[in-house]
């Protein structure tokens, strides 16, 4: 066996989990404020918490494929929940997802008007056919592209961030915003009482992104690279939520009230790049929302068939009419927080099955089928 580090590989699969990650929430700024700007300094934890948790539920995902010759999300989850509760996690999953879609494109109209004044239903029209035209062509050509487009965006969410920090220390605003956080005079709406379950919750939500998404990178990479390139992702995309948090502290004032508060934290530290980074917002809209669709929509049909097809159609128009239909602000907060404690359940299953096997089953990774 070669056990000999690909970084092409490694750096791919990064560049496919910064970018799916990297969605409406991160990129707008909304769903920083709600997991990490709302707890100060404890922001910090948080995105700690996040990393971690995010690591072990893609390599639960991933141990699971590699050892029991799996090739599905539905078979890992039935694997880890047995045949009843897996089936209805499943259902869950795939609805979640497609729900998910939906605050991309509710993110996507919130942009555009915030930024030019467009009616929303300019940008969820864009951000929907950019998507549905990308997801017809399949999963590789998907990630192909977004694995290049993943890292820009964090890098420039993270310079961004470092210079609203900086400013913010230098002129007592980021300590002040600190203050305002802690004494509760802002109120915005959070995930969580606790830093902690906010950054595990975040995770957890996310992680139910990964069933489908996760087997396929296995299918493509070796355990090895697949668990470099993953952790490197989601330690990169930790840290820039956290600093775009601590960001958005410094001019909390400003932002708390937005749906899209980073992209008042970008227009004020670059003057007239606002415009610029509403392209940046679309950018990572797409990179997340096309693995997204096309999660939702392969249970149903197998990539690349003419009902595969039909059903990306479909399901891009009735996610548009649904996203014109319900706030940005609202959809976000409850589809992420229920569907993060459904994830929690999942992952500490998963975790206890994967500790059990290694204890049962030591290193015989030839296994023929799951026990």
């Amino acid at each position: 066996m070669n056990n000999k580090i690909n970084w092409k590989s490694v750096f791919t699969v990064m560049g496919a989990i910064l970018a799916f990650n990297i969605g409406t929430g991160f990129a707008t700024g909304q769903e920083v404020m709600q997991y990490f700007s709302v707890f100060g300094w404890w922001s910090i934890g948080a995105g700690i918490a996040f990393a971690v948790t995010m690591a072990v539920g893609i390599y639960c995902f991933a141990y699971a494929s590699e050892r029991f010759n799996l090739t599905t999300g539905e078979q890992v989850l039935k694997f880890y929940l047995g045949n009843g509760l897996g089936t209805v996690i499943n259902y869950f999953y795939i609805f979640y997802l497609y729900m998910c879609v939906i605050v991309m494109y509710t993110g996507a109209a919130s942009s555009l008007n915030e930024q030019y004044g467009a009616p929303l239903w300019v940008g969820a029209a864009i951000i929907a056919g950019l998507c549905c035209i990308t997801s017809l062509f399949g999963l590789k050509n998907i990630v192909n592209i977004i694995s290049k487009i993943g890292p820009v965006l964090i890098g420039i969410a993270l310079v961004i961030s470092l210079i609203a920090v900086v400013k913010g220390v230098a002129s007592g605003s980021l300590s002040e915003g600190a203050k305002l956080v802690a004494s509760g005079e802002i109120s915005h709406m959070k995930a969580s009482n606790s830093w902690l379950i906010a950054g595990i919750i975040l995770a957890t939500s996310t992680i139910l992104w990964y069933p489908n998404f996760a087997v396929e990178l296995k299918q493509e990479h070796s355990m090895k690279n697949l668990m470099i390139g993953q952790s490197i992702g989601n330690t990169l995309v930790g840290a820039a939520e956290v600093m775009m948090g601590l960001a958005m502290i410094a001019n909390i004032t400003e932002v708390a009230k937005l749906d899209v508060p980073f992209l008042y934290v970008a227009s004020k530290t670059f003057s007239g790049f606002g415009s610029i980074y509403a392209v940046m917002i679309f950018a990572a809209l797409y990179t997340t929302t096309c693995p997204l669709l096309w999660s939702s929509i392969t249970p149903f049909a197998k990539d690349g068939t003419p009902k595969y097809k039909m059903l990306v159609v479909i399901g891009t128009l009735i996610g548009f009419i649904v996203a014109m239909l319900v706030p940005y602000e609202v959809i976000m907060n409850y589809v992420w927080v229920i569907s993060g404690w459904v994830g929690l359940g999942v992952t500490i299953i998963m975790v206890v099955r994967v500790i059990w096997n290694f204890i049962k089953l030591g290193k015989d990774h030839n296994l023929p089928k799951a026990e």
